[in-house]
């Protein structure tokens, strides 16, 4: 009798142990997989900051205004910047205090001609680089700031200021723009 109990004992601790042995080596190829796409997204990053050629598509806008913290947005807004210009069709949250040429119109939603682009990366952590985009904007005569914190998932957070505007940041992602494509959705240039 101990030994049938003995001997299904050491039956059900090989087949645990084959069990077990089974799923780590299906949790070790989805690391695997994990892993190839996140150094897959790295090269991609790598190349868009390369090219200078990137599309940023906000989805939320951290508002300064009180009672509204956070708003997300639609797919009708985006930043594209290449070495050539830099169309910003944002919407606004927050007091302008100059003011502008047109009312009905975002004071974020401008097409300017050669921006200054500098770009600083960032050693260690999940942080990838550092994008400064200065640029005029011909109609309002306004200068804008663009900074962008890009991280390794080709996600990112975008800080506008604009002259005689209040800072905002939105949250989002960066997508390549092919060389020979039109930006983005222009803004007229007045």
């Amino acid at each position: 009798m101990k030994t049938k109990i003995l001997l299904w004992g050491l039956v059900l601790g090989l087949v645990l142990t084959a069990a077990h042995a089974d799923s780590g080596s299906r949790r070790s190829a989805r690391q695997a997989q994990r892993a190839a796409e996140a150094a897959a997204t790295a090269r991609t990053v790598d190349s868009i900051l390369t090219a200078r050629r990137f599309l940023f598509v906000p989805t939320r806008v951290v508002t300064q205004m009180p009672g509204m913290s956070y708003v997300t947005l639609s797919t009708y807004y985006e930043v594209a910047v290449t070495p050539d210009s830099l169309v910003c069709s944002l919407p606004y949250y927050g007091y302008v205090y100059n003011t502008i040429l047109d009312p009905d119109r975002s004071p974020f939603y401008f097409t300017a001609l050669k921006p200054v682009i500098r770009q600083e990366g960032v050693p260690s952590g999940k942080q990838k680089a550092w994008v400064t985009v200065e640029a005029r904007e011909p109609y309002n005569r306004r200068n804008y700031a663009l900074t962008f914190e890009v991280f390794d998932n080709a996600s990112a957070s975008l800080t506008v200021q604009g002259t005689g505007t209040q800072r905002l940041q939105f949250l989002g992602n960066l997508f390549p723009i092919p060389a020979g494509e039109p930006a983005a959705i222009a803004p007229p240039i007045r």
